[in-house]
């Protein structure tokens, strides 16, 4: 950083050349601290430079060039104002941030504040951001209701009504309104709805009086939000074996094979067929010679490899074999007509491709060990000390258990 052989003037802070990349400061003969700071995008500004309690402050006193500049004269003055300041522990930097930052939170709107949320929002316990499909949940919050592209209607989002209301707004009798009116609808909604405005309530530090959410306000104010509970709806056992066998007289079809593999494997849905944010099982990911398939980025976060039965990896092979590695193993995204076809076949009402999951660990659960089956589904071991520090699973004892649950199923 030069320091100038002459005092600082309006007409040398004029004349000085900009750096051709980045910021370069000049600093004044006459004045400690005071200086010019110009940038290659073509920026001139007075500053000031000072150590206050062993830091190094630096602080823009003004514009030397363009319609607001300041004359040399005057930050110089201005100069003196602001160290002074410093040294006494104001700082108008500061101020003017707390100011900004204030007048933002009061005139921030729920949409505002959820898509700042969505877009900042980091886990602690790896820094990953949300996934695609949380971030569309989420701004579908606040969506205004329409006609999708096949025509069907949807209706508002449950956090719609109080979307434009800026967060220091919203009250306790809000919160409660919007909880009735989604649960009237659905239940399960109204209370994802309220964990997630608690969540961009919390990360922006809003606090509402008595807010119905919060655990010191009294039960009989309070939303309770119950924890989510499963509804495992698997195929019912007496069925199992009719509906394996209504499936493999469509072997070839990509959506029934999908579905078998999914019955087969435990894989999620959205892991084999795909889904609006992901593009589902490529053929690059499943490997014929090593019999298994590795899911990338799954639901938790982390890869998953499917050790692959004898049965499984026979219903891949047709799949996979002359495609491009990047192309889809199963070319179909929603196989739900082939699926409501096998389900006539084998007399079962109301199996989904989610269900076919639930029936994998249903059939598991009962056959192999149950940290064995955690690894197979691809759950996390979140408290679990014995099964997350103590209790190992080798790719051949995985393989073994996929094996026996694929045997059981395809001879029933």
């Amino acid at each position: 950083m030069p320091k100038l052989t002459q005092r600082l003037t309006d007409g040398l802070a004029l004349r000085l050349p900009l750096p051709k990349v980045g910021h370069q400061y000049h600093w004044c003969k006459d004045v400690p601290g005071f200086g010019l700071r110009l940038s290659a995008t073509g920026d001139r500004a007075y500053i000031l430079e000072r150590r206050v309690n062993g830091k190094t402050l630096r602080r823009t006193l003004g514009k030397a060039a363009g319609a607001k500049a300041i004359s040399a004269d005057t930050a110089r003055k201005l100069k003196i104002t602001v160290s002074g300041e410093l040294q006494t522990g104001h700082d108008r930097l500061v101020t003017q941030r707390v100011t900004r930052q204030t007048r933002k939170d009061d005139g921030l709107t729920l949409t505002a504040a959820l898509e700042d949320y969505i877009k900042g929002r980091r886990r602690g316990k790896d820094g990953l951001g949300l996934k695609d499909r949380t971030k569309a949940d989420y701004a579908g919050m606040v969506a205004l209701g329409g006609k999708a592209q096949s025509g069907k209607p949807f209706a508002n989002g449950p956090l719609y009504d109080i979307a434009d209301k800026p967060l220091s707004k919203i009250t306790p009798d809000d919160m409660r309104r919007t909880y009735e009116t989604a649960a009237a609808k659905s239940g399960r909604k109204a209370i994802y709805a309220m964990q997630v405005l608690r969540a961009v309530l919390n990360w922006h530090g809003v606090a509402v009086p008595d807010s119905p959410l919060s655990r010191s306000t009294a039960g009989k104010d309070r939303i309770i939000l119950a924890a989510t509970v499963g509804a495992p709806a698997p195929v019912p056992p007496e069925k199992l074996g009719a509906w394996w066998r209504a499936a493999v007289q469509k072997a070839g079809d990509a959506g029934a094979d999908g579905c078998r593999l999914i019955l087969l494997t435990g894989c999620r849905p959205g892991e084999i067929f795909g889904s609006a944010f992901k593009p589902g099982l490529r053929v690059g990911d499943v490997d014929i010679k090593g019999a298994r398939l590795k899911l990338i980025d799954t639901k938790n976060r982390k890869d998953h490899t499917v050790v692959l039965s004898k049965q499984a990896l026979d219903i891949l092979k047709p799949h996979c074999k002359g495609k491009a590695a990047l192309a889809k193993v199963f070319d179909v995204l929603d196989p739900g007509k082939t699926l409501e076809g096998i389900n006539r076949a084998a007399g079962v009402a109301g199996i989904t491709r989610q269900r076919l999951r639930h029936t994998f660990a249903s059939v598991a659960e009962e056959l192999v060990s149950g940290y064995a089956l955690k690894r197979m589904m691809n759950h996390t071991q979140a408290g679990d000390v014995t099964g997350s520090h103590y209790v190992g699973k080798s790719e051949h004892q995985l393989r073994l258990a996929w094996q026996v649950v694929a045997d059981f199923i395809c001879k029933k």
